[in-house]
């Protein structure tokens, strides 16, 4: 492919990328208006939402291997197909059934797509060129994480109270049909021809990890914080903690016998990828956390509508966008410097939201929390963007869509984690001092948040630890002359 035709091919996969993000959050916010439209509890919701975060944590890793065997652009276009279809299927559901179900196959199509996407950029773009499309991916990736909420807020107000949930869904098909045509003129129909040992697959391997993924997530998405969440649920983590034993061994055993096995041991050990992995997953636990305990205040403490409560946030968005521009351009010469000053801008932008709705009155807080979003979404797009770029620096290009997988995977799982955690704390506050939403008072919602940005708290400095850990790492494996630039030999030493 000719340049020009790189980078449409890097625009298509972004774009998807971004919308398969979108996802994640935006049927969140739907919940309440699905609850009253086909009059289903609490339980009930949980699975819907559960539904697509477990389908695409499940097929991330077989899906990411099953692309770099050659078969990226037939999935992707399995995976746009079955997108169109599910999203079709939630948009008209006229039971709970049907829409947990088309739930579950949306997160199936995401968890065949996503891989793919970073896969094709991987196979595209190398050297300096890998940073800057990888950058501009970023920047995609950014936009999607913050404006999911407030995309589905405005086609709630667009479809009504109780019917806009459907727009949210529906939406997802004209979008899918449209990728699907960008997808077949700009991606590439070939990939380089994989080795015999990377053809192999692993199929036992596959199925225990899946399990393993399955009973970890299985508590986490179930935690509310409500009165209703069940102790028992934790329970899942001890046939969890016996499957993730039983997939260690069975991959030495699996690598004893010459073949690769799904987890690849040299991807592990690279350090610049490790710690990339745990800076994405305790980031990913920490910024959204902190978004959705923010945009339960905004609507329960404050009576704001969804969709103007997301119009507070949107700044986040557009700020985030430049944040993430910004340091894609900057990244290959400064490296974790960049997403140490992404981590704590973040950070003064949620100081200043929560002090400003615990000292001020409710319109001067509004103002101070739309303007304070700024500050949280540059600092969010300098963590993300960078990030994208630091993970995959030292990443053979054939082993793209495998490492993309699992760096999705421990995002999903730290993203369910750090919204388990958030949700909780700040629910537990409402229901210990008031009993029930409807009997509290501002105040106690005022402690609710800060409940709530203090469990995220701890994920941050888990994200701050990692990023000065490679910091570290990265000064102490380069010459004095040489610049923090991952993509040469001396600079990429793990």
């Amino acid at each position: 492919m000719d340049d020009r035709s790189r980078w449409r091919a890097l625009y298509v996969a972004s774009i998807l990328s971004g919308v398969l993000l979108v996802g994640i959050s935006d049927a969140n916010v739907a919940l309440p208006a699905i609850a009253r439209s086909l009059h289903v509890g609490p339980t009930s919701l949980q699975l819907i939402s559960a539904g697509y975060v477990v389908a695409f944590g499940l097929t991330l890793v077989p899906f990411g291997r099953l692309g770099d065997q050659g078969r990226r652009h037939q999935l992707i276009r399995v995976g746009l197909l079955l997108y169109i279809a599910s999203s079709l299927a939630c948009g008209l559901a006229a039971d709970l059934r049907t829409l947990i179900a088309g739930r579950v196959l949306l997160g199936v199509a995401a968890g065949i797509l996503m891989p793919q996407t970073i896969g094709v950029i991987q196979q595209l773009f190398g050297g300096a060129d890998r940073g800057r499309a990888f950058g501009a991916y970023g920047v995609m990736t950014a936009v999607a994480t913050a404006s999911g909420p407030g995309i589905a807020g405005l086609l709630m107000t667009v479809g009504g109270a109780d019917q806009g949930w459907r727009w949210i869904f529906l939406m997802n098909v004209p979008v899918g049909v449209a990728l699907f045509a960008a997808g077949a003129r700009h991606l590439p129909r070939t990939q380089p021809v994989m080795t015999t040992i990377t053809r192999s697959f692993d199929p036992i391997g596959a199925v225990l990890l899946g399990v393993t993924v399955l009973l970890v997530l299985f508590p986490l998405v179930l935690t509310t914080g409500l009165p209703g969440d069940s102790a028992a649920r934790w329970s899942a983590l001890v046939p969890a903690a016996v499957f993730a034993v039983l997939f260690l061994r069975w991959e030495r055993r699996y690598l004893g016998r010459g073949l690769l096995p799904l987890l690849d041991g040299e991807l592990l050990r690279t350090r610049s990828y490790r710690n990339a992995l745990l800076v994405a997953a305790s980031w990913l636990a920490a910024g959204p956390g902190v978004g959705l305990v923010m945009m339960l205040y905004l609507q329960l403490a404050l009576g704001l509508s969804p969709f103007l409560a997301a119009l507070v946030l949107l700044p986040s968005s557009a700020a985030s966008a430049f944040g993430a521009r910004w340091a894609a351009r900057r990244v290959l010469r400064w490296g974790r410097v960049i997403t140490l000053t992404g981590l704590f801008t973040s950070a003064a932008g949620i100081l200043v939201s929560v002090l400003a709705v615990n000292l001020l009155a409710q319109r001067p807080a509004i103002a101070v929390v739309t303007v304070a979003q700024i500050l949280n979404g540059l600092g969010s797009g300098m963590v993300i963007s960078p990030n994208h770029v630091l993970l995959l620096s030292d990443v053979p290009a054939e082993k793209g869509s495998l490492a993309a997988s699992i760096g999705h995977l421990t995002q999903r799982i730290g993203n369910s984690l750090g919204i388990a955690a958030t949700s909780a704390a700040f629910y537990a506050v409402v229901y210990g001092h008031a009993g029930e939403l409807t009997n509290a008072g501002r105040s106690t919602y005022d402690s609710a948040l800060v409940a709530g940005v203090v469990a995220a708290g701890l994920f941050f400095a888990l994200a701050v630890w990692a990023t000065v850990t490679d910091l570290v790492r990265t000064r102490l494996y380069r010459t004095p002359s040489e610049p923090i630039d991952r993509t040469t030999k001396a600079g990429a030493r793990t």
